[in-house]
């Protein structure tokens, strides 16, 4: 159950990036429009622009609680040096680090110690990533957001400016992303705490904290005494592990929400 959570905030988490980064860059594009900063009805254009810092770290706590009341929390240390990123989680009791390196993309398991180069041929495990990547975004013509200032508050002694997000069909219906609450840092530029409820029920929060803006170049070295291995038998062991986590946890609470296909 906690990794059907994980993986549908991650799906949504990566929709809502995608999508401020789509709203952003088309905002950037237009020429002759203005947005009043202290208006606060709904706006096509984000009343904000996102700037990812070239070289920092943090760490991001991704909060998911379903209709049911039953919660799944995932938490990633992100660090990031111009190209180079990395971004490392703990999921079904084992930490995997991934890397985006100048030779290519690659997945680290630091307790067995071995690493993959990312196979960019093989075709991923489902169909979601067109349809949250920017791209697959600008191709959409039912993807219509709405911004909207709410004002300043402060979150860990940090004034922050509050946003509404909406995503509606040209019908004026909620897509299944419905509505998100932004807050945004705009000293760092960019969202450092999100809130969204799904027409399902589902609540899921990510913030950003500890964030530092140095990096340390060994975080994004490849370890000299991991074994590499073929990306698709990395994958498989991963699958692995995924699939005994969900029968432990249908063994061990037979009450509980199946999972979805």
């Amino acid at each position: 159950m906690s990794r059907m959570l994980i993986t549908r905030n991650t799906r949504n988490l990566l929709f809502l990036s995608s999508l401020l980064l789509v709203a952003s860059c088309a905002a950037n594009q237009k020429s002759g429009v203005e947005t009043n900063a202290n208006d606060n009805t709904l706006s096509a254009t984000p009343p904000f622009e996102i700037r990812e810092p070239d070289r920092y770290r943090a760490t991001r706590i991704i909060t998911t609680t379903n209709a049911a009341g039953e919660t799944a929390v995932m938490k990633n240390s992100i660090a990031r040096d111009g190209e180079l990123r990395r971004d490392e989680t703990e999921t079904t009791g084992q930490r995997v680090v991934y890397l985006t390196l100048p030779e290519g993309r690659f997945i680290l398991l630091p307790d067995e110690k071995l690493l993959a180069q990312v196979d960019e041929t093989q075709p991923p495990d489902n169909d979601d990533t067109f349809e949250t990547s920017p791209d697959g975004l600008l191709h959409s013509e039912t993807i219509t957001p709405r911004f909207q200032k709410l004002g300043n508050e402060t979150i860990g002694g940090k004034n922050l400016q509050k946003y509404r997000v909406v995503v509606n069909n040209p019908a004026g219906e909620n897509v299944s992303v419905g509505e998100t609450l932004l807050w945004f840092d705009e000293q760092l530029r960019m969202p450092v705490k999100t809130e969204s409820r799904s027409p399902d029920g589902t609540r899921t929060t990510t913030e950003l904290s500890n964030v530092v803006l140095e990096v340390d170049k060994t975080l994004f070295q490849l370890p000299k005494d991991y074994q590499k291995i073929e990306f698709q038998k990395l994958r498989e062991r991963l699958n692995a592990a995924n699939h005994n986590q969900e029968s432990g946890h249908r063994s061990a609470a037979p009450n509980q929400l199946p999972d979805s296909p």
